[in-house]
């Protein structure tokens, strides 16, 4: 019971109870020098989205790569880096051969002058 008589005793001297708005406010040569931020600073923001595109290995799933890839780049995405492979199996009298080729189409940066 104390403790809170205390408390409030502390309280009613500081005149905490009364205070219900606090308002700042600062004198008129003050508020000419204070300019808006936009004016001291630039903003840049970067934002990186990442999606993965997955397909079920069917029939038709070269045709639906191609398809998301065309309209993917008719909504303004450009294209970095693709890679193409391609796997044959050849059979011979000798044996069997088995041939893995991979071609990957990328964008060179500029070189440095």
């Amino acid at each position: 019971m104390e403790k809170k008589s205390l408390e409030r005793d502390i309280k009613d001297r500081r005149g905490l109870e009364d205070i219900s708005n606090l308002f700042l406010s600062t004198s008129e040569k003050a508020k000419e020098n204070l300019q808006p931020v936009e004016d001291q600073c630039t903003v840049e923001e970067t934002v990186t989205i990442c999606k993965k595109l997955a397909f079920q290995n069917d029939e038709n799933v070269q045709q639906n790569i191609l398809k998301t890839l065309t309209k993917h780049l008719e909504e303004g995405y450009h294209l970095k880096r693709v890679a193409l492979q391609k796997n044959e199996d050849i059979s011979k009298p000798r044996g069997r051969m088995r041939r893995e080729e991979e071609i990957i189409i990328f964008i060179k940066d500029p070189p440095s002058t």
